[in-house]
């Protein structure tokens, strides 16, 4: 037998079912209603409240890690580079032909 579920529960589930950086991200934007976004709130509350002081600690810690990756620019950097050896070795190239 199936238990009928309230419109408040659905939301809860679905946002267990998404996670909690996705509901995370939809709320920053905006993309709940005020009823949707006071629940989601409050899901989020009782995940934080039932994570450990470490846990949460390691968290903050990743985040702020990835903000300061420099590894991140190093991609686009090297891509710069060739190309402004490439150019370089055009120009030589043209000079001395």
């Amino acid at each position: 037998m199936a238990v009928a579920l309230t419109n408040e529960q659905r939301f809860i589930v679905s946002c267990q079912n998404v996670g909690e950086a996705d509901v995370r991200q939809k709320l920053s934007a905006g993309r709940f209603s005020e009823r949707r976004a006071e629940w989601a709130s409050n899901w989020l509350e009782q995940v934080e409240n039932g994570k450990s002081d470490a846990t949460k600690a390691e968290e903050r810690g990743s985040r702020l890690a990835a903000s300061a990756n420099p590894r991140r620019y190093i991609a686009p950097a090297i891509a710069v580079l060739i190309l402004v050896l490439l150019i370089a070795g055009a120009i030589a190239l043209l000079k001395f032909t």
